[in-house]
Parts: C-alpha cells; structure tokens; sequence
C-alpha cells in the first residue's frame, strides 16, 4: 500500500508544474539532512503557485502574502493525500535516486 502511495505521489507531481518547488525542496533537505526549514515561493511562476496552492488547499493569495512554504507543512499535506509517504522518499522516486525508499516499517 505504501509503495503504491509513493508511485501515486510522484505520478501526480510529475503531471503538474512541480519541478522546481520539489528542487528547491530536494536541495533544502540535502543541505540541513532532513525534512525542515522553508522554501521561498516568490522565484515560482504563477502556473507553479496555482498549482501549489491547489495542492496545499490555500489560495494563491495566501501563499503570496506568506512568500515562503514550510517543508513540514508540504509533508503533513502530503501524508494526508497519500498515508504514509514521506517528503524524502517522494523526493527519492521523482529524481530517480532510490527505487522505492521505506523510511519506516509501521
């Protein structure tokens, strides 16, 4: 089930204008070595931000107004669209590093 999140997670990253946000995510995680800190949204295209805040279920406006995104909060939205996926294994699959990483064994 879990595996089967992870493919359904990058499947809908990889059809919407998300690959520089998941950059910016990929860089921020390798450089502090793990899921923490925020990314600024300001160098984001507004199809990436409209695309984002669909993703985070808050207006673009909202997101405008705050100009950074927090790592955790994109991770909490994304386990509750796809339970038991983490940032880092969604970030793994998408650029190809790991075949399909489990961070955890619940």
């Amino acid at each position: 089930m879990r595996k089967r999140n992870v493919f359904l997670a990058v499947e809908h990253f990889e059809q919407g204008p998300f690959e520089k946000v998941l950059e910016a995510f990929r860089v921020r995680c390798e450089r502090i070595g793990e899921t923490a800190g925020t990314i600024y949204t300001a160098p984001l295209s507004y199809e990436e931000l409209v695309a984002l805040a669909d993703f985070m279920d808050r207006s673009v406006y909202t997101l405008e107004l705050q100009r950074k995104l927090s790592l955790k909060n994109f991770e909490e939205k994304l386990q509750a669209k796809y339970p038991g996926v983490k940032l880092q294994q969604l970030l793994a699959v998408y650029f190809r590093k790991e075949a399909v990483p489990l961070l955890d064994k619940k």
